[in-house]
């Protein structure tokens, strides 16, 4: 007991250590990427602790050792610590207008049409080979086997909610925010149901819907944490539907606690990647990603599984075998790559990338340009991949999306120009 109340002491100071600078960051800034992975970074790897402890002490729930437990937290500190200080020291040149860069706002509602009909088409599509998932399937599991054709069409979905911030950024107003929320909000619906529960693109506009609101002040903070809870409470109703679970009593509230722990803070599974031998990937698992966005059929050899980090901690280290990647967060797939080393240097090229973005969104905010605003809020989801599922994921994602994004924003400024000579 004694080693708990110790462990407990230093999340308490961890949390403290971490909190207080999220809060100055909010104080001098309400909205900024720094403090939105700052919370996304705090909800992963310690919003979990107390579901944990509880589990553990009230339904008798395995826990790594008290030291591995102890060295997730520290590590945690550590590598916050790294990124916060990375990211004030990273300090660009001041801004200046990108020259020759057509960033027309008549370009931006093509390029908006193009988005959603990659999206909309993409699932037309999907659906139209594999009906409505969610009540074909038996266990969510089944939705990653070779039954499901077009599974690369799932990609192509997450283009719908830049497509409604473009339109948000052209005149930004409280009405246009809230039909970003309606449009989004059943696109996501339509896209749980169809592809059979998956939550992504239920959860990604309410995110941006809640930034929105924040930055434009159409929402004060107490509403994110309000509607925080309800999103917790929403996740796991969803998660019982999707895993197809009817529990009660104390059985519902251990569900309850585990399956909120594994969906917002998957902390532990840090403590089980530590607890074990690895044999240290280097940086392939970031080239390896990319192999999910290459046909198959244009590779004879194509590899199974992928041997990102994911895969290497689910199969090597968990055995798990069933088809599903657990995610092994950011500072475990860091730690896959090349220990704690790569913790310390991952975490400092985070904080720069971090400022990156801060830059080029300051610079949008202030010019007014719709595209690039959109273009770095529609990467909220990146982000959440980033800290979630690890640095692997996240390149080729940020990659994927950038290339869709401006192929889209190209072809609209070929229409745009081809009209206009027209004329």
């Amino acid at each position: 007991m004694n080693d708990y109340l110790l462990l407990t002491g230093f999340y308490l100071l961890s949390l403290a250590v971490i909190g207080s600078l999220i809060y100055r960051a909010y104080r001098q800034q309400t909205f900024s990427f720094y403090l939105l992975f700052s919370l996304i970074y705090l909800a992963t790897f310690y919003l979990g602790f107390p579901f944990s402890m509880a589990m553990a002490l009230g339904f008798e729930s395995a826990l790594p050792s008290k030291l591995t437990l102890f060295l997730t937290l520290f590590y945690g500190l550590v590598g916050y610590l790294i990124f916060h200080f990375a990211y004030h020291f990273f300090l660009p040149p001041r801004s200046t207008p990108l020259q020759g860069v057509g960033f027309s706002e008549i370009s931006a509602k093509p390029t908006a049409c193009l988005l959603g009909v990659v999206a909309v088409g993409s699932l037309i599509w999907f659906g139209l080979m594999n009906g409505f998932l969610l009540f074909e399937l038996e266990k969510y599991s089944q939705i990653f086997s070779a039954g499901v054709r077009g599974t690369a069409l799932k990609r192509f979905f997450y283009f719908f909610v830049p497509a409604l911030l473009i339109f948000f950024f052209l005149k930004p107003s409280q009405k246009r925010w809230l039909l970003f929320l309606i449009f989004g909000t059943l696109f996501g619906t339509f896209c749980y149901v169809i592809v059979g529960g998956t939550r992504a693109n239920m959860v990604l506009p309410l995110v941006i819907f809640f930034l929105l609101g924040v930055q434009f002040r159409y929402l004060s903070a107490k509403w994110i944490f309000l509607m925080s809870g309800v999103m917790i409470v929403a996740m796991f109703v969803l998660a019982m539907i999707r895993y197809g679970l009817d529990v009660k009593g104390a059985e519902a509230f251990f569900t309850f606690l585990y399956l909120t722990r594994d969906t917002f803070s998957p902390w532990e599974n840090v403590a089980i990647i530590l607890s074990k031998p690895i044999e240290f990937q280097g940086l392939m698992p970031i080239v390896r990603d990319f192999y999910v966005y290459l046909p198959k059929g244009l590779w004879v050899d194509y590899p199974t599984p992928i041997w990102n980090t994911a895969n290497y901690f689910t199969r090597e280290l968990l055995g798990n075998y069933s088809g599903l990647a657990i995610s092994p967060t950011l500072l475990g797939s860091f730690y896959i790559m090349g220990g704690v080393p790569m913790i310390l240097l991952g975490m400092a090229l985070v904080g720069g990338i971090i400022k990156g973005f801060d830059r080029l969104y300051a610079y949008a905010n202030a010019q007014g340009l719709a595209i690039l605003q959109t273009f770095c809020l529609a990467n909220v989801f990146n982000f959440i991949v980033l800290v979630r599922e690890g640095a692997d994921a996240f390149f080729s994602r940020l990659v994927f999306f950038s290339l869709v994004f401006g192929v889209c924003w190209l072809v609209a400024q070929g229409i745009v120009r081809v009209t206009q000579n027209d004329r």
